[in-house]
């Protein structure tokens, strides 16, 4: 379960931003496909420009960092308690230019593995979209990622919610995470950042069984707190999350972006 702690909206200067979106144009016009980007390179396929297409992101060879927002990485580590107006603009300089949501979130994050009892990708979306009409396989994100607020939207739509890091646990330094852990167990919630965005899409034609027909998947891609978000799913404890959500990299709309910040109001 996520809760929305604070919010507000800013237009980001993204001045220091080494992170972006695209979406390559084809003869002329926005293409299908959209990206997020690191340095210039694919980080990850954040799925096509499709509301009726099934959900997905995949990890590509840009994904290999994280994006410390300078001299606000202290106070991250510290945990944020509430937005402050020259906190979230000194970290705006970090995202992408643009306009945001700006959601403080509290969530407990659960590792999933690809395949495994908990992927959305082999369970839930297989479930409504059916797998790869060639394979047979479900879709494959190429990285662990990991789960936080699985909630009813209504009878008929079910908000997912992921968190997807840059770059594998195996990276991660263990003395980091000890530390991290100290502070989870002590009852400290550190704030992880992430850049995100929410996808509503639904098959055109639906089968009869599932009874969730729309899938609002809202995505935050850490870009710093790896240690912080892997000690927090260890621990089985919650830590706080500063989600930069831009409606306009979104397949949604601001009513859609709207419903969710109520629905993660209680």
């Amino acid at each position: 379960m996520s809760t929305l702690l604070d919010t507000t909206s800013i237009k980001a200067s993204g001045s220091k931003s080494v992170v972006g979106f695209e979406q390559p144009e084809y003869e002329g016009y926005a293409g299908w496909s959209r990206y997020l980007t690191l340095e210039g390179e694919k980080a990850y396929f954040i799925g096509g420009a499709c509301d009726t297409c099934a959900f997905l992101f995949e990890r590509m060879g840009g994904a290999n960092r994280n994006v410390s927002p300078g001299e606000m990485a202290n106070a991250l580590r510290d945990g944020l308690r509430k937005i402050e107006d020259a906190q979230i603009s000194t970290i705006g300089e970090f995202v992408p230019g643009g306009s945001y949501r700006v959601n403080l979130l509290e969530l407990s994050p659960t590792l999933v593995t690809p395949g495994a009892k908990l992927d959305y990708f082999a369970h839930e979306q297989a479930a409504l979209w059916g797998t790869d009409a060639f394979w047979g396989l479900p879709n494959h994100p190429k990285t662990e990622y990991y789960r936080a607020a699985s909630i009813p939207i209504g009878e008929s739509k079910r908000l997912f919610e992921f968190v997807v890091p840059m770059f594998p646990k195996g990276w991660l330094s263990k003395k980091t995470l000890t530390s991290y852990a100290d502070r989870l167990s002590a009852g400290e919630r550190p704030t992880a950042l992430a850049v995100s965005v929410l996808d509503v899409r639904g098959p055109t034609t639906r089968e009869e069984g599932p009874d969730v027909t729309e899938h609002w998947c809202l995505t935050h891609y850490l870009l710093d707190g790896h240690h912080k978000t892997y000690a927090a799913s260890l621990a089985e404890r919650p830590l706080t999350l500063l989600s930069f959500l831009s409606t306009a990299e979104s397949m949604a709309t601001e009513e859609n972006v709207e419903q969710v910040q109520k629905v993660l109001s209680g």
